[in-house]
């Protein structure tokens, strides 16, 4: 049995990225890092939508507040943005922000605007009346299932028994999270589901199918969610889309030891059009958000993605789950 770092990334692996002589060995093995340049990414970028993005004020710091992240995707002619806060409601500062960005485009400020949204985040409870409340906000869209507090992510991190449940422990779906799904399917409104682990996202995809809910794998290919290929193939064939988000295609100070390659094959096997990009940044240890998405390109790029596919990944199927198509 192979030597493992966490679920999937085996030491070999490991010691392949840090082998002195890796620099000229991607070089090798991916030529078309010699064909990029600065604002290769541009026309990806424009009408692109990143449904994932941290900002101040949060319960901990950002490294950028939603004005300053809305005018960064203004500047690179992105379509859309929506903001994840991951215990309270985005939607009534994204109102705001939508006003102010609009107020520079008409002064002229700004060449562009850009559509602004947000979202609850249910950390608190699933609780199908915070939802339908939530909803009735202007630019609300996204619908976040349990993080840090999610029962599944209490497993996963060791934390013991506890947390917010999404299914009983026969694993069938709890009844206030089914009519969650229907109320965001009746906004017209995507839903994350969080970092909960297989045992409850296998039920939770079934359950989303049988309402036509629209719904994302939030960073499966981030350790502290981790899920197979396996796993990520049966919850796409009920219909979840696989979130390939800039962590952790992006070695950082938060998750240093990554493959930066598994994401584009991971893009490959599921497919770009089962697949949604976004930055998930916002961490005071990275760069600011639209910044990570240009790199995030231009290593797809690099590894040897087409535009095609990232047309799906960063246009067409975030559009789909935000229901903006």
């Amino acid at each position: 049995m192979e030597n493992l770092v966490g679920r999937i990334l085996t030491v070999e692996r490991v010691r392949e990225l840090n082998a002195k002589d890796w620099f000229y060995q991607i070089l090798k093995e991916s030529p078309r890092i010699h064909e990029i340049y600065p604002g290769i990414e541009d026309p990806i970028l424009e009408g692109a939508i990143d449904h994932h993005i941290h900002v101040y004020p949060d319960f901990v710091q950002r490294n950028q507040d939603m004005i300053q992240v809305a005018v960064d995707a203004a500047r690179a002619k992105m379509r859309a943005v929506a903001f994840k806060d991951h215990y309270n409601l985005t939607a009534g500062c994204a109102y705001l922000a939508q006003k102010h960005v609009d107020a520079l485009l008409a002064r002229e400020e700004l060449p562009n605007g850009v559509e602004v949204y947000g979202g609850v985040g249910l950390n608190f409870g699933m609780n199908p009346e915070v939802v339908r409340i939530a909803l009735q906000y202007p630019r609300c869209r996204m619908v976040w299932f349990p993080t840090f507090e999610a029962t599944g992510y209490y497993r996963a991190a060791g934390k013991g028994p506890g947390g917010v449940p999404m299914v009983d422990k026969g694993g069938k779906v709890l009844p206030e999270v089914v009519r969650i799904m229907e109320i965001a399917t009746e906004n017209r409104a995507g839903i994350g589901f969080g970092h909960t682990d297989f045992f409850e996202l296998r039920p939770l995809a079934a359950a989303a199918k049988e309402v036509c809910a629209r719904v994302v794998l939030d960073h499966p290919l981030l350790e502290l969610n981790k899920l197979t290929m396996d796993e990520m193939k049966e919850l796409v064939d009920l219909g979840a889309y696989v979130g390939t988000y800039c962590q952790p295609m992006l070695p950082s100070l938060y998750q240093p030891v990554v493959d930066p390659f598994e994401t584009f094959r991971v893009m490959r096997e599921i497919g770009a059009e089962r697949c949604i990009a976004a930055s998930d940044f916002g961490q005071l240890l990275h760069v600011d958000a639209i910044a990570g998405m240009r790199i995030f390109i231009r290593g797809m790029l690099a590894f040897g993605a087409t535009e095609g596919e990232l047309e799906w990944m960063f246009k067409k199927n975030p559009a789909h789950l935000l229901c903006l198509d």
